[in-house]
């Protein structure tokens, strides 16, 4: 879609991170947009920090829940109209650890937040975006953690490696309905997520943290504001994968010669 001012959008996880900063990006854009999120306390904050009033939608909402999604998106509808882009956005690390000592409750609860939670907001408005027929574009967040295998992640990757899978099937599917599709693949974006067991309010903790981050990953800590720009572009452009850093090439590139190195000892000479 490269024509967006006006249009409303819809962003799971959008009081904090990369939802935020999406936000940020649709609102200079000319775009209206609501944003969900299961923390009202970061929604508040968040709605002070877009200062757009009448152009954002703030909505508490747990995306495990199908029917809040529909009552959401029944209120973004009421209050902006027809809504042209989404943005699967909403997830959380956790259950970390070898495969076989993850506990399987938070598995489960990875599985039905950083999954379902983009699956039922699929299943929500891909068939309100195309009943309006004025096209649209949906963008999933998943990461490089789903397309390279990274030890001790396993049931975030596992959800996002589905993620990942689906993004590309829907977007075949709906490339006929006139339809975008996106899938955002972020390596390592300084977002709450790195401090999940600290206090919001807690500005020295969380310093403390990023310092760590910092000194781990270096220039391939990317500013979520800057994440935000790049999947607006993409939408524009409407790319397939949304990449942060160009260390992903390295990462893609690793994986797919490992896959190569199988076919030829399993078919030599092929």
């Amino acid at each position: 879609m490269e024509n967006l001012q006006g249009k409303a959008a819809f962003i799971t996880g959008g009081a904090s991170g990369i939802g935020l900063s999406m936000a940020k990006a649709f609102l200079k854009e000319g775009m209206k947009v609501a944003i969900a999120d299961i923390r009202k306390d970061r929604l508040s904050k968040a709605e002070a920090i877009l200062n757009s009033p009448g152009k954002v939608l703030p909505l508490e909402l747990d995306v495990r829940d199908r029917a809040a999604i529909e009552r959401a998106a029944d209120e973004t509808e009421a209050a902006f109209g027809r809504v042209h882009v989404v943005c699967n956005n909403a997830g959380i690390g956790g259950a970390g650890g070898r495969v076989w000592e993850i506990n399987p409750e938070a598995w489960r609860n990875v599985l039905d937040i950083n999954l379902g939670g983009v699956f039922h907001g699929i299943q929500v408005f891909v068939p309100r975006i195309k009943s309006h027929g004025e096209g649209g574009h949906i963008v999933n967040t998943a990461s490089m953690t789903g397309i390279t295998p990274i030890p001790g992640t396993g049931a975030y990757s596992a959800t996002k490696a589905a993620v990942a899978v689906i993004t590309e099937i829907l977007r075949f599917e709906l490339a006929p309905e006139g339809i975008g599709v996106s899938l955002l693949a972020p390596w390592i974006v300084y977002t709450p997520i790195f401090h999940y067991d600290v206090a919001d309010d807690d500005a020295e903790g969380i310093a403390k943290r990023r310092e760590v981050m910092e000194e781990r990953f270096g220039e391939s800590l990317t500013e979520p504001d800057q994440v935000g720009e790049m999947v607006l572009n993409g939408i524009r452009k409407n790319e397939p994968y949304i990449f942060n850093d160009r260390v992903s090439r390295r990462m893609l590139e690793e994986r797919i010669a490992r896959m190569y190195a199988s076919l030829d000892r399993q078919f030599p000479g092929s």
